[in-house]
């Protein structure tokens, strides 16, 4: 029974203490993320649909930071100096010491495997009644990895790293795919017998399969049917190759759902994001961190969405949206900037060059173009005319601007907070209001006009003078 019976009596070892030398970062490698999430949560995704007696996770470099992102979820040994996964694995025996079973091998940076893949792998290992199992895979280009040297028999003999690789072993593209599994005695009898004879003075997990040939005890292996899930990451290159192969993932995951993708090359959706069918996406697109988008709406071109909830037939053209919640039939943009705890009502327009931040705007309002509303609360029906601001700090403190219903505010207004604007009431073009308003009434905050005849013509003689 794969899944149940046959993971009995099974633990896991993760090897995510390495620096990852390659990423050239100060970041522990398993952290670095892909398609919004760190590399190793695939890992502990995948193993959580697993039935495990033990869960052991081997840090090093950034140990803390690891430990955070895991919680107390797991258990953790310490590889304090990093001499090579044999010797990490060694790690974990005072943890396994009461532990009567098979340990399952597997390495932090490797986002793309299958619980699938474990379950058939596991089957496989108990089945046959191993001491040790191992995974392999077919590449066109096995570069990179360490290659499978089998006899004559086909049978396993041993597994070279890329560094140690003689002429003629190059050629062989069986590679390792890092993944073990192993009776819990014979793992740690093993480990104590590997020796750093290698040109990286390593003590290397792969070189225990050599030991047991030697022993004379057979290597049992199952071949990956889509070779692409033992793909790691070592470098930005990998990185980035990744998180493409995710993203195309992501993608065709929604458009199956009802989600039109106008351009994948060219969108890119996290994996924490929701989007309901019948919704469109333009190129130049980012969604992301757990972003809830509903039906019918029209997202993009050129717009970026993060951590934040849109309702149904909402519009959002060229603009940038952070933490907010916009309700349904709402209209974003182009070039606007909604910034963390804005709340958007219905049927309200945020129009170009419009900024917002921590705001509520009524349902039914309008800011069509070249505005900031900061720390403001709008009623229903509100009309902010063209280059209006709301003058919310003060060099110290933010203050609030309230705006009622059915207000009217004219063009290049000045709202100095913290101001109070009454209902139905109406500002003249170019005022800077200072005073609260009541309701129904029109405030006019500007100097008289003044015209001074003949002005240029007086100008231009006396500069002839």
């Amino acid at each position: 029974m794969i899944g149940g019976k046959i993971m009995k009596n099974t633990a896991v070892v993760i090897m995510a203490g390495g620096k990852g030398n390659r990423m050239n970062s100060d970041l522990p490698k398993v952290l670095h993320k892909i398609a919004g999430k760190p590399i190793l949560n695939y890992v502990l995704e995948t193993l959580s649909e697993l039935t495990l007696n033990k869960k052991i996770v081997i840090v090093g470099h950034g140990a803390d930071s690891v430990k955070s992102l895991i919680g107390n979820d797991m258990e953790y040994a310490v590889q304090s100096v990093q001499l090579g996964t044999g010797h990490a694995v060694l790690q974990s025996k005072e943890l396994l010491t009461s532990f009567n079973g098979n340990v399952l091998i597997l390495s932090g940076d490797v986002p793309f495997l299958t619980n699938h893949t474990l379950k058939k792998f596991l089957n496989y290992h108990r089945g046959h009644q191993h001491s040790c199992s191992i995974i392999s895979a077919i590449l066109e280009h096995p570069a990179g990895y360490g290659r499978i040297i089998r006899n004559d028999k086909g049978k396993i003999t041993k597994i070279v790293e890329e560094a140690d690789l003689c002429n003629g072993q190059k050629e062989i593209n069986e590679v390792n795919a890092g993944i073990y599994c192993f009776e819990k005695n014979t793992l740690f009898q093993i480990l104590e017998k590997i020796t750093p004879n290698n040109k990286q003075k390593e003590y290397y997990l792969t070189d225990a399969i050599r030991i047991l040939m030697e022993e004379g005890i057979e290597i049992g292996n199952i071949i990956l049917e889509d070779y692409s899930e033992m793909l790691g990451i070592n470098t930005r290159v990998d990185l980035a190759s990744a998180a493409q192969r995710k993203n195309q993932q992501i993608l065709h995951r929604l458009m199956m759902k009802g989600v039109t993708i106008i351009d994948p090359a060219s969108t890119f959706i996290e994996e924490t994001v929701q989007i309901k069918r019948d919704t469109t996406v333009y190129p130049f697109t980012i969604v992301q961190d757990h972003s809830k988008i509903g039906s019918h709406c029209e997202i993009g071109p050129n717009s970026h969405i993060i951590n934040s909830r849109l309702g149904n037939e909402v519009k959002v053209w060229s603009s940038v949206i952070e933490e907010c919640e916009i309700k349904d039939h709402v209209k974003i943009g182009p070039y606007s900037h909604l910034r963390p705890g804005t709340i958007v009502q219905q049927n309200v327009k945020i129009g170009n060059f419009v900024e917002v931040k921590k705001s509520i705007i009524g349902k039914g309002s309008k800011a069509s173009h070249l505005t900031y509303l900061g720390d403001a609360q709008l009623g229903k029906n509100v009309n902010i005319g063209a280059g209006t601001i709301t003058c919310n700090y003060d060099g110290r403190n933010k203050h609030a601007t309230i705006i009622e219903d059915n207000v009217f505010i004219g063009s290049n207004n000045a709202l100095v907070a913290p101001v109070k604007l009454g209902k139905g009431s109406y500002t003249g073009a170019g005022s800077t209001i200072t005073e609260d308003i009541p309701e129904d009434s029109l405030a006019i905050a500007r100097s008289r006009q003044k015209n001074i005849l003949n002005w240029k013509k007086n100008k231009n003689t006396k500069s002839e003078q």
